[in-house]
């Protein structure tokens, strides 16, 4: 009865390979939900860049020139390209003076959604002199790489 314990070995060698748990993986973003009015306090984003770190998902939430409600949210398809548009824009603030035409009020907030931590909102003044906030960074002149994504 020698081959007895080749057999055991073998029998706990084959159940100790099938219990061994799988990798853990990170918990995806969830899907950023627009509130119904926009907040009239934005969170406080990082100093720089205005969209740090690997965001997961982001939504466009398009509100109301007067009354500031939601009139419409969009998923964004390119969260990076976004991201890397706003993050490259221009921070510069615009000489006394500048005159702002076509401002209709509009503004929209993008939230950009993580997995493991909060998300950041960065809210989008779309017309006048465009500027992009996170609350601590603004950014100015916002042209068509930014605003043709939203």
């Amino acid at each position: 009865m020698r081959s007895a314990p080749l057999v055991l070995a073998g029998v706990l060698l084959s159940v100790a390979a099938c219990s061994t748990t799988p990798p853990q993986t990170s918990p995806a973003a969830q899907a950023p939900v627009c509130a119904d009015t926009l907040p009239q306090q934005p969170t406080t984003g990082a100093a720089t860049p205005m969209v740090p770190g690997e965001p997961q998902a982001a939504v466009i939430c398009q509100y109301t020139a007067v009354q500031q409600h939601l009139a419409k949210s969009t998923q964004v398809k390119d969260v990076q390209g976004l991201q890397k548009a706003l993050n490259a824009a221009d921070t510069t603030p615009p000489p006394r003076g500048t005159m702002c035409p076509l401002d209709h009020g509009g503004r929209d907030m993008v939230i950009f959604a993580y997995a493991g931590s909060d998300p950041v909102d960065v809210t989008i003044k779309t017309s006048g002199c465009a500027t992009a906030t996170n609350g601590k960074v603004t950014a100015y002149r916002l042209t068509d790489a930014v605003l043709g994504k939203l």
